[in-house]
């Protein structure tokens, strides 16, 4: 259990009252996320001493750390929660407030920095590990994020061997099949003890929508000639049981009726330029680590000829396929899925523009099924 400093309990109060600023919303998200009592722990009618009382009695009886994942769970755009749980590690980390707040007057200076929080704690509940346990017990992870109530955009590498499974079993190679696929929303960790497990979703009967695969130009060594095919866009289009989005957050069933739902990522329409140098953020699960943000302001190197690449210098990690890649914005604009093939000396990480991958699904008729 986390043991909070004086200065970090004062921090969590305030973000507490923020969050739930009448007692009857203190007490509803205690009863309905933590089966606790609001009246057996504090009375009277003072939010900030009730608060205190409440984190009193979690650090006492050890349950701060349920108290906190959960108060994020049940409102999850809540600005000062944001940067509480990135302040201890609950939270993808992101620039301290006053390096934001220059960043973003310098990129948008009609942005700010509670606006910025709070989109990024609406999208970090959007985005998932998707897990794959191969025919020979191995397990594979990518990541992935909803673009509709049930569907879900990764790449189609993550995918591969539950699409190709015929052709590899036949072949003798590892497979895998649809029920060994798990999707696991909401994965908490907080100073190695894991807080919330997630809430896990599986594949639809009619799971594979839509599919583009990788090129064989990705794995050509730099100086290279052409540029991928239009249709080798490296995605896979996926329908979940369930309907994830349409969900509360950190729970699958809850008699909360008035908890946020999850919702999904919201698709950029328009064609994005990729300036050189402009930043490029991503959502991802590295080496299948709970959620992180990476994050650069001199990120984009260049886009290919035919628009179906762009590369970039933020940091990923195996695992970190199929993650959504966003600007300053909070605009997505492409997908990532892939490193520099040269292993020895990296120079760059590399996505699919969403626009292409738009453009594809329409050309297929499908388009429509993504909601925005």
């Amino acid at each position: 259990m986390i043991k909070l400093s004086g200065p970090q309990q004062a921090e969590l109060e305030k973000a507490l009252v923020e969050a739930f600023p009448s007692k009857d919303e203190l007490a509803r998200m205690l009863r309905y996320r933590l089966s606790k009592n609001l009246e057996a722990i504090a009375m009277g009618d003072n939010l900030s001493i009730i608060v205190f009382k409440v984190i009193q009695d979690a650090q006492a009886r050890g349950w701060t750390d349920a108290l906190i994942a959960r108060a994020r769970e049940a409102n999850p755009g809540n600005p000062e929660l944001v940067a509480f749980c990135q302040m201890i590690g609950l939270s993808p980390q992101s620039p301290a407030s006053d390096a934001l707040e220059r960043i973003i007057v310098k990129q948008n200076s009609f942005l700010d920095v509670n606006t910025w929080r709070q989109k990024l704690g609406e999208l970090e509940n959007q985005v998932c590990r998707v897990e794959v346990r191969l025919s020979d017990g191995a397990k594979t992870y990518g990541t992935g994020f909803l673009v509709s109530p049930d569907l879900l955009l990764t790449n189609y590498h993550v995918m591969d061997k539950v699409i190709n499974r015929e052709t590899l079993q036949k072949a003798g190679q590892a497979w895998a099949a649809p029920e060994n696929v798990a999707f696991r929303f909401d994965y908490k960790v907080l100073s190695g003890n894991v807080v919330n497990p997630g809430a896990l979703y599986q594949l639809s009967d009619d799971w594979l929508v839509d599919s583009s695969p990788m090129s064989h130009w990705d794995h050509v060594l730099p100086p290279k000639s052409g540029d991928p095919n239009p249709d080798e866009l490296d995605y896979a289009l996926l329908r979940l049981k369930g309907k994830p989005g349409n969900n509360a957050v950190g729970v699958q069933a809850t008699p909360d009726t008035l908890a946020p739902h999850r919702g999904w990522v919201r698709l950029y329409e328009q064609e994005y330029g990729f300036a050189g140098g402009s930043p490029l953020l991503i959502l991802q699960h590295p080496k299948a680590d709970p959620l992180k943000l990476a994050f650069d302001t001199n990120a984009i190197i260049s886009l290919n000829g035919s628009k179906t690449r762009v590369t970039y210098r933020t940091n990923t990690e195996p695992g970190s396929s199929g993650s959504p890649c966003f600007n300053l914005n909070w605009d997505l604009v492409a997908l990532h899925h892939a490193g520099d093939p040269d292993s020895v000396a990296p120079q760059y990480n590399q996505g699919i523009p969403l626009k292409g991958i738009l453009e594809l699904l329409e050309a297929r008729g499908k388009r429509q099924l993504i909601q925005n």
